[in-house]
């Protein structure tokens, strides 16, 4: 192991340090973009050539400490809500509800600083009752997951021993409350579809198109046409969608429904009529400020309106209950379906996902037990 500083001459006349790095059999090299005039230094010069060795001493030391398994103690005293804004930053997936968990952690903190050793049992314990004061139950859990991961994080880069939250005994954890996910019937999408109302028709394409296929609003207003595909199987044209789960990042290739295909090919009729060129199914509907989500709420806002024209409570209609839709019809009406199969439609990782389906409708529930044969009780009364 070494790290040693290094000068390089510039063009200008001055020289640039850096760091030639070998440790466990692999060199590198880390410019530290500290310039100085090495003939005649000035004291802002020798200054910056103390700092450049306060650097080297530092990495070597951060070397030792990981080659001897030993945790940070600098870094333990670093502010974890600073740590977890730049953890944030630094991946794309489940990006927005990690910043409605930052939102949660610094009003909880109130301007304050949380250095990774002040995270402890109880203070989760705490940061728990403070979001259920803010939010449901189901949500806490859900912010509670994403400090979680990214505690994991911190004790795969050596920062903490262990996870805090693992301290937590499993009876003492705050656990998910069971919900009814709302859906609704093809009775009910019959009656939005025969409602007239005057809003955008793309909006009411969109939905459908959701209660058709299972689509959250993420991966339905930015679906472009290339992900659409036709093949012919059995001499009979079957479509497909080819494209990545925004939520999960994961690829999905699905087969589509007859009322999904419906969709699609009136668009491109309309496509057609009015010459339009958008590499885009529902161009008006395809987000235009993903920040503030302006066309999301636009959106959302008519669909209530329509609802409400229609006669159904328009607390249910947004675009998971599009994705409820699918899977509770799907598993209801279809013979072959179970489980497994709906949470490949959804594009699940786990079956424990999908689970929350499992619940049937009274209707189905009536026909299960009215399946039942009857026995002859005659016999019985006889003796």
């Amino acid at each position: 192991m070494g790290v040693q500083l290094r000068e390089k001459k510039m063009s200008n006349g001055q020289i640039s340090y850096y760091l030639d790095i070998y440790h466990n059999k692999k060199r590198w090299y880390e410019f530290l973009d500290i310039h100085i005039n090495k003939n005649k230094p000035t004291e802002s010069d020798k200054e910056k050539k103390r700092l450049a060795n306060e650097i080297k001493v530092k990495r070597e030391n951060e070397l030792i400490v990981q080659d001897n398994g030993l945790v940070d103690k600098s870094k333990r005293k670093a502010d974890f809500a600073v740590w977890f804004k730049n953890y944030i930053e630094g991946r794309s997936q489940n990006y927005k509800n990690n910043k409605k968990t930052l939102k949660h952690l610094e009003s909880f903190l109130n301007g304050k600083t949380l250095p990774f050793t002040a995270i402890t049992p109880d203070w989760i314990k705490d940061f728990s009752k403070y979001m259920q004061s803010k939010v449901s139950v189901n949500t806490t859990v859900d912010y509670l997951k994403n400090l979680f991961t990214a505690l994991e994080e911190a004790v795969r880069k050596g920062i903490i021993y262990v996870n805090p939250f693992r301290k937590i005994p499993r009876h003492e954890r705050l656990r998910q409350k069971p919900v009814y996910r709302n859906a609704f019937t093809f009775e009910e999408l019959q009656r939005l579809a025969d409602t007239p109302c005057n809003i955008e028709p793309q909006y009411k394409q969109a939905y459908f198109f959701s209660c058709f296929t299972g689509l959250r609003w993420s991966d339905v207003n930015p679906l472009k046409w290339s992900e659409i595909i036709t093949k012919k199987i059995d001499n009979k044209e079957e479509w497909f969608i080819y494209f990545e789960q925004e939520k999960t990042e994961d690829i999905e290739y699905l087969p589509l429904t007859d009322g999904a295909v419906e969709i699609l090919k009136e668009r491109k009729r309309e496509q057609e009529e009015n010459n339009e060129r958008s590499l885009f199914v529902f161009p008006l509907v395809k987000e235009v400020d993903p920040v503030r989500e302006t066309r999301h709420k636009q959106v959302w806002y008519s669909l209530k309106k329509w609802a409400e024209v229609a006669g159904i409570d328009k607390k249910r209609i947004h675009f998971h209950t599009g994705r409820h839709t699918f899977a509770t019809n799907i598993l209801e009406n279809s013979p072959d379906a179970d489980l497994w199969t709906v949470s490949k439609l959804l594009g699940h990782k786990t079956i424990s996902a999908t689970q929350i389906y499992a619940h049937v409708r009274d209707s189905r529930k009536k026909s299960a037990v009215k399946a039942l044969p009857k026995l002859n009780l005659k016999s019985v009364k006889a003796a």
